[in-house]
């Protein structure tokens, strides 16, 4: 069974993110086909072994489901789109769930996680050959915005930076392990640096560290600043948490130290002059008082009090924005620029802040099975799961990624993976 939802989840994961990020309606209704109709597979087949699941598991999607299923009935102001963004939901539910099936099989956990991570090796070079190369398109279709980044199959550079911030940690998680293997066998006696060479636990470490590099590397080139620094955070997060684990004190600085130095060599190889550039102009975009991210969370804010309760309808906010618009007028703003601000205008003060809250739980429970759990490899996932959390989170202060569908089913099955180390850590 674990075999048949790895799959699906691998097969799902793919299609979203090739498919323009999952932003085509069309595409992604393929995704939600996959996944809804794996779930209701697996309930069919379950017969009299039901699947089981920890009870927290069920109290947030419950509540979502609850709440975008009454606006459908009764509160919407666009039934058809909070239809849509229901599937949405529905298909990244799936996600959430059909990950901690996964979980109960450490190897197939395993194997998830390193095609997740050869996915976004892809969406890396993909990026970096647009960002070298100046070919700029996906697939055969001719890219119309962000003409000099790296985007990968992505339309927008911070949605395809959001992508690699949730994947990088991850890989650096399989280069701990590995590391943590040599370690081990360290003590074995070695003859010679050849035999030392060979072995297959330096090889696979060189391996998933310059995966990390290279992922990182065209992060950077995708230059959207806030996926730059949201990710750079979690990096910090992540080797702050091996250093501060009482198993592995000194894998932390020894693996940052190798990591930072090989990012920042390949950086100043291809060059950070755009780079730097774009930070530079951070001061002048947000002194053009009413056409910045600044303006539009203003009059969200009064979207939010006009609806405090029930939202206007998930997914409805290009919509309703129009009724307390005061800025970028005769332009359609689509989305708050804030996930945060965004979600409460759709569903409600108090859904978006349950939801929050439970994500920091998570979080929360994430970080402490990283420095306590003993088991190497879940406690190395532990450290990846809070790394992509926390990485989002942060992003999602200045921009919409979990409205993206490809990143939000990501995010979602990265949260079910981290159910499993609450599991671990009791």
């Amino acid at each position: 069974m674990q075999r048949f939802v790895e799959g699906t989840l691998v097969l799902g994961t793919v299609l979203a993110v090739l498919a323009f990020g999952g932003t085509e309606p069309v595409s992604f209704a393929v995704v939600e086909f996959l996944l809804l109709g794996a779930v209701a597979a697996l309930v069919i087949c379950a017969g009299s072994s039901p699947l089981t699941f920890p009870l927290q598991s069920f109290f947030v999607p419950a509540v979502l489901l609850a709440v975008v299923l009454l606006q459908l009935f009764r509160s919407t102001i666009d039934a058809h789109n909070t239809l849509r963004f229901f599937l949405v939901l529905l298909t990244c539910l799936a996600a959430f769930f059909l990950a901690q099936i996964v979980s109960q099989d450490r190897e197939r956990k395993r194997l998830l996680i390193v095609s997740l991570v050869a996915l976004g090796t892809f969406e890396a070079f993909y990026g970096l050959t647009q960002y070298l190369s100046g070919w700029q398109k996906i697939f055969t279709y001719a890219k119309q915005f962000d003409l000099e980044e790296a985007t990968g199959t992505y339309i927008n550079r911070n949605h395809y930076a959001g992508f690699l911030e949730m994947i990088l940690p991850f890989s650096l998680a399989l280069a701990f392990c590995e590391f943590a293997k040599l370690r081990k066998g360290h003590r074995e006696p070695i003859a010679g640096l050849r035999k030392l060479v060979t072995r297959s636990a330096l090889q696979r470490l060189i391996l998933w560290l310059s995966v990390a590099v290279v992922l990182y590397a065209a992060l950077i080139f995708s230059r959207s600043r806030m996926g730059i620094v949201a990710s750079s955070a979690s990096l910090l997060v992540v080797f702050g948490l091996l250093a501060a684990s009482r198993y592995h004190r000194k894998t932390g600085l020894v693996l940052a130290c190798a990591f930072f130095m090989f990012s920042v060599g390949l950086a100043f190889w291809i060059g950070p002059g755009p780079i730097v550039d774009r930070f530079q102009k951070v001061g002048q975009e947000y002194t053009l008082g009413d056409q910045s991210r600044l303006s539009i969370w203003r009059d969200t804010l009064v979207l939010i009090r006009h609806h405090p309760w029930a939202g206007t309808g998930y997914g409805t906010f290009p919509i309703a924005f129009t009724s307390v618009q005061t800025v970028f007028l005769g332009q359609l703003v689509n989305h708050a620029h804030n996930d945060y601000l965004e979600f409460s205008s759709d569903l409600g003060a108090p859904t978006a802040i349950i939801l929050f809250v439970s994500v920091a739980f998570v979080l929360s429970r994430a970080v402490r099975a990283s420095l306590s759990t003993a088991d190497g490899f879940e406690r190395f996932l532990a450290v990846g799961c809070v790394g992509s959390i926390a990485a989002i989170l942060l992003h999602s202060m200045t921009d919409f990624n979990l409205y993206i569908p490809a990143n939000a089913l990501l995010f979602s099955l990265i949260l079910g993976l981290a159910m499993t180390s609450l599991r671990s850590e009791t």
